[in-house]
């Protein structure tokens, strides 16, 4: 009687953390709309992108031309985003815009679109954590979902449109669909069709997606599941045709046979197709023969590979080995979220540890409560075989984090389930003892693993730092009141910082020639180079561009270079300052 009195508190506890977790999501997302309202050009610089280009297909520039020519023009840039989420946004956008005016209808799209996308997350992690470990363990899952940096104010705050987040709750389905005990040709399915989107709107789930790949491959070619080939068989097979059917959806036929290397197409199709007949050809020729089947598999592997060289071998070094040395290192330690693991702990110790711990300390929770189960019932052993593939997944996310602070994560498949997992033992141990020992533990456990950001002044007095963090451009500048007054002035192309050229482009009619796009070295470059120079190569560089105008913001303090000197007063025979009432924004006409 007492442990069903137990259960059903549990499973109350359950839908009453649901709906907080709901409320809260829908609360922050009433908070952000207003301010998202006055100011569109505080979006981060990928979502003012998005919307760009969102604002250029919807009035009228084609499906498959995806050119942002108003950056490093007359040529502008060709960008490797998807029309996809254009569309999803911009659906949604001309949904709003029947009941509201334009503004307002589009306050709600890019509040709508990043709100909705975390309640599905939630509600996947939620359920999906609720069949496979316990409703006790769905609440602190929930909990760990909102709360965790990645899943919540990186990718999921109103407004935040670009694909980042989407890529996540397609790392979140993929992560439930290959753990997923039984339904094997559903589970299939929904892994290779999430992985194929996945792939269409950005290739930083590449890594995790062959990951997933490869632990069915051994799972199934091991005989470690009973349903394993079936799985195996229909992701391969789903995501082979997903991902023909996404690249034929977005990609012009004149650019179907370029080997493109940060997008999908034809060395990920290649891959792809590698993997499958790897996976599926072996099944075929020796079944029940395991190792036998396993040798063959990574025969294939590497003949496909050797025979596809052609078009993978450029690959290798990834997207940005083309690029000159210059913005490769503008990129690997001038982009925050491009920089390794390490370089950004020097920099964002908090954040840093805000991120990081509730990974490294699920993996240490999780880790030790999965050696001590039992395997007494078949629920028993798949709920442990469950719990060793997320430590697995989890495990490479942190890995990965050391190439680039974001590919952390990857782990946001697997870590609110092993937060979840490993609280939830921990509540039943305090349940079994009520020792106060026990209630500290879960506390504080708690605590570390679903909002370490609560101990924000002992960690921060801990490490003894009084750093604060700097951003590239003040705030200030970047406002719509500094920069709407530029609408004044004749069009022009300029010479931006880099953090003020998309935000240019969005709220004036001018036109920018920097801007942080990997396909364009120049506009690398342009934004961070020449502000490092002293006036003699400034003025030099400017010449070998066809800027008509200089843009600095004098609420930044410039470390280096003549623009320091611009910002503190200096003059040049060479620039005129234009008078513009724009706040902290300097105009300089080039001469």
């Amino acid at each position: 009687m007492r442990q069903t009195t137990f259960s059903s508190r549990i499973d109350l506890a359950f839908w009453f953390s649901l709906a907080a977790v709901v409320a809260i999501v829908l609360a922050k997302a009433a908070v952000a709309a207003p301010q998202i309202h006055d100011n569109l050009s505080l979006l981060d610089n990928d979502s003012v992108m998005r919307l760009i280009s969102i604002q250029n297909w919807l009035g009228g520039q084609g499906w498959f031309d995806t050119v942002e020519y108003r950056l490093v023009p007359p040529e502008g840039v060709l960008m490797h985003w998807s029309r996809y989420i254009d569309a999803l946004i911009g659906g949604l956008f001309l949904a709003f815009s029947l009941v509201f005016p334009s503004d307002l209808a589009l306050t709600i799209a890019l509040t709508a679109w990043p709100t909705l996308l975390a309640l599905v997350l939630i509600v996947v992690v939620g359920f999906g954590t609720r069949r496979l470990i316990g409703p006790d363990a769905a609440c602190f899952a929930m909990l760990c979902a909102m709360m965790w940096p990645f899943t919540s104010n990186f990718y999921f705050l109103p407004g935040r449109i670009d694909h980042h987040n989407v890529q996540v709750l397609m790392i979140v389905l993929i992560t439930f669909a290959i753990i997923w005990p039984d339904q094997p040709i559903r589970s299939g399915l929904v892994a290779g069709v999430a992985a194929a989107f996945a792939l269409a709107i950005g290739l930083e789930t590449l890594p995790y997606i062959l990951l997933a790949g490869a632990l069915l491959f051994v799972r199934a070619n091991l005989g470690l599941s009973p349903t394993a080939d079936r799985l195996l068989v229909v992701f391969c097979v789903s995501l082979s045709l997903a991902s023909v059917a996404f690249w034929l959806g977005q990609t012009p036929q004149t650019r179907l046979a370029l080997p493109v290397c940060d997008q999908l197409g034809l060395p990920v199709l290649s891959l792809i197709a590698i993997a499958g007949i790897a996976s599926i050809l072996p099944m075929l020729l020796l079944s029940g023969r395991v190792f036998m089947r396993l040798g063959l598999g990574i025969a294939l592997i590497a003949l496909g590979c050797v025979v596809a060289w052609p078009l993978l071998g450029s690959c290798l070094a990834g997207p940005y080995g083309a690029l000159p040395q210059e913005v490769q290192d503008i990129i690997r330690f001038g982009i925050v979220e491009a920089q390794p693991g390490l370089v950004y702990a020097q920099n964002n110790a908090f954040s840093y540890i805000s991120m990081g711990l509730p990974v490294v300390g699920s993996l240490a929770v999780a880790g030790y409560f999965w050696r001590r189960m039992g395997k007494a019932s078949h629920v028993d052993c798949q709920k442990r075989d469950i719990v060793g593939q997320l430590l697995i997944l989890c495990i490479i996310g942190v890995l990965a984090s050391f190439s680039q602070i974001r590919l952390l994560l990857m782990s946001a498949g697997a870590l609110p389930v092993l937060v979840g997992f490993g609280l939830a033992a921990l509540l039943q141990r305090y349940m079994q003892a009520r020792t106060i020992g026990d209630a500290a533990m879960l506390i504080g456990v708690g605590v570390l693993l679903i909002s370490p950001s609560m101990l924000e002044v002992p960690i921060k007095s801990a490490l003894q730092s009084d750093q604060t963090v700097r951003t590239a451009m003040d705030h200030s500048c970047r406002k719509d009141e500094a920069l709407a007054p530029l609408n004044a002035l004749p069009t022009g192309i300029f010479l931006t910082p880099m953090n003020l050229g998309p935000v240019l482009m969005l709220r004036t009619h001018h036109k920018s020639l920097s801007g942080p796009y990997h396909r364009s070295p120049a506009a690398f470059a342009n934004g961070y180079l020449p502000f490092e120079l002293p006036e003699a190569k400034l003025k030099s560089y400017i010449e070998n561009t066809n800027a008509t105008h200089l843009l600095l913001c004098g609420g930044t303090t410039y470390d280096v270079g003549f623009a320091r000197d611009l910002v503190e007063g200096a003059t040049a025979d060479w620039l005129i300052p234009v008078n513009v009432d724009a706040g902290d924004l300097m105009i300089f006409e080039i001469k």
